[in-house]
């Protein structure tokens, strides 16, 4: 389905860009409103309708007008998804980000432990994870001290039920208590009292429903008054908690609001609120913990799963937008305005305050402009990366006019960076995801690469931002937003075309990385070939100095030439 909306909007732009004719006296010509089909451009009628080939229904194409501006029918803006949202003032703060691990709630833990010494004779659950709930037998114990409290409870049964006396009345409901305080159930208690019977061996029930975590005992082992047989936690609430230093906690109150993704289900964020604080920090150490809670009644979540804790501070009210409805390039950042019925038009803007959910927008667009919010990256895609064509081209931005560079130049790069080693090597990580994904373009796999993809931009959020401080933590986060700019473009397309112009994008990126942090104890290299996208060039890194071109594949397998050793 993507591939088709792909290609009607290419279609389109063809259309829209051969349109702009010119009469022999250089002025332009009058053209009547015609109508043609997206995917057969060759049928053309002066009428609404539908083609005669495919049965699709006719696009009106506009003679002259704005070569960027992009007309979608309705259908074709339902199988592209593409929804719009009014820019709006909104509240808007700067955020931070914490790395969390999940963690069992310990005011909902229980410890189950044997009221008499004796010998565990059978435990009746001998797996932890397993489920149990209150009054379940749990395990089994021979105790001579608890045969004892039986004969005693036999004798003071005998002796009220002999002698109408209220002090044997009263010995008898003093044993009977003493056999529940030590872990009988009234139940056994009451068999006792049929049976006339002692039994050294007697079954103990859970006291509270749970998870059994820990088993500290075996069958045949002797023990103790108080000794834990059972560790048990409930589940159905979990703690967060992540650690914290001294800048961020400053900026972070107990009762504030956070947003919490779990890892697998970052696409179902949870909101909480802070309801601990380390009152110290910790020993040699400047780190100081937060803790939240979450809901796990359907028990999707467990302890020690990543997650990651979002908050926002310094707040303001602003014209805001999604940040995925902002495209960011080198020249600048754009957003796609409805102009009309199934029309869209690229809009330079001016950003201010982020976070990680939406972006205050300073200029270029006004409180009530609707703006594309999600398939604004296919639109993108198919002006920008496909067609070579740079939608913001004679656009101001500050003045200054943004113009797409015709020539494919080494980027730009740096004096590293000094960071942290462990930083710098799991960028150098990155790499072999990175390389899965151009093996899949060397294989014109796009399915592949898709997957690839996907492998790698798990492996970037693994990439821990925390280890980046100052200046390298602002340029790091610059280098982040055009890695996932890529990384969301390769993964939104289904076309091989598309997904090898974004690892472009992503290359380059990847590049300057790796530049300006001084990775280290590389063995790969940097290529070009000079004919992708149209004689504009493509760099790629290979772990082979032997040429594989991920641009064309098979078809120009050997096209490129290494222009950098990285060792």
């Amino acid at each position: 389905m993507k591939t088709t909306i792909q290609y009607l909007v290419v279609s389109i732009i063809i259309l829209l860009t051969g349109c702009n004719g010119k009469n022999n006296n250089g002025q332009s010509s009058e053209m009547k409103q015609t109508y043609t089909c997206p995917m057969h451009p060759q049928i053309v009628q002066d009428k609404p309708g539908t083609c005669p080939i495919c049965g699709m229904d006719l696009v009106a194409v506009n003679a002259g007008g704005d070569k960027s501006e992009v007309t979608l029918s309705e259908s074709q803006i339902e199988l592209a998804n593409i929804t719009v949202q009014r820019v709006s003032v909104q509240e808007i703060g700067n955020s931070i980000l914490l790395n969390g691990r999940l963690r069992a709630d310990e005011t909902q833990t229980e410890v189950v432990s044997t009221r008499v010494p004796g010998r565990i004779d059978k435990l009746f659950i001998k797996e932890t994870g397993v489920p149990i709930n209150q009054g379940q037998l749990i395990y089994e114990i021979y105790s001579e001290q608890l045969l004892t409290y039986q004969n005693e409870y036999l004798l003071a049964l005998a002796q009220s039920q002999s002698i109408d006396n209220k002090r044997y009345s009263s010995y008898l409901e003093a044993s009977r208590k003493k056999l529940w305080l030590y872990g009988m159930t009234e139940h056994q208690i009451e068999e006792l009292s049929k049976s006339k019977t002692t039994n050294p061996r007697i079954q103990f029930v859970a006291p509270a429903s749970g998870i059994i975590t820990e088993i500290p005992v075996a069958e045949g082992q002797y023990v103790a008054e108080g000794a834990a047989i059972y560790r048990l936690e409930k589940l159905s609430k979990l703690w967060v908690e992540a650690e914290m230093y001294p800048r961020e906690a400053s900026l972070i109150k107990l009762g504030d609001r956070i947003t919490i993704y779990v890892n697998g289900f970052e696409n179902q964020p949870i909101e909480s609120k802070v309801i601990f604080l380390s009152p110290e920090y910790r020993q040699s150490s400047q780190i100081f913990v937060l803790r939240a809670s979450l809901a796990n009644t359907d028990y999707r979540f467990a302890p020690g799963m990543q997650a990651e804790i979002v908050f926002e501070h310094s707040k303001k009210k602003a014209l805001t937008l999604p940040a995925d409805a902002v495209i960011r390039e080198e020249s600048g950042n754009h957003v796609y305005k409805k102009t009309g019925v199934g029309k869209y038009r690229p809009q330079m803007i001016t950003t201010g305050l982020e976070n990680f959910n939406k972006v205050e927008i300073t200029g270029g667009v006004e409180e009530g402009d609707s703006i594309v919010v999600t398939g604004a990256y296919l639109l993108y895609s198919e002006i920008v990366l496909k067609k070579g064509v740079n939608p913001m081209a004679g656009h101001k931005h500050d003045d200054v006019a943004v113009q797409a560079s015709d020539a494919k130049q080494v980027p730009k790069t740096e004096t590293p960076m000094a960071v942290d080693q462990a930083f710098t090597q799991q960028l150098k990580e990155l790499l072999t995801p990175y390389l899965k994904i151009e093996d899949a373009l060397v294989a014109s796999d796009a399915k592949s690469a898709s997957a690839q993809t996907s492998a790698f931009s798990t492996a970037l959020k693994n990439v821990d931002m925390g280890l980046v401080k100052g200046d390298a933590h602002v340029k790091w986060m610059e280098q982040l937003k055009s890695l996932e700019t890529a990384t969301k473009l390769i993964l939104s397309a289904g076309d091989i075309e598309i997904q090898r112009a974004a690892f472009s994008k992503l290359t380059d990126a990847l590049y300057s990385s790796i530049k300006i942090f001084g990775v280290e104890g590389l063995d790969a290299y940097y290529q070009f070939c000079p004919m992708a996208f149209d004689n504009k060039g493509a760099f790629w890194i290979s772990d082979e100095k032997e040429i594989s071109n991920p641009y064309f594949g098979e078809k120009m397998l050997r096209c490129g030439e290494t222009k950098e050793t990285l060792k």
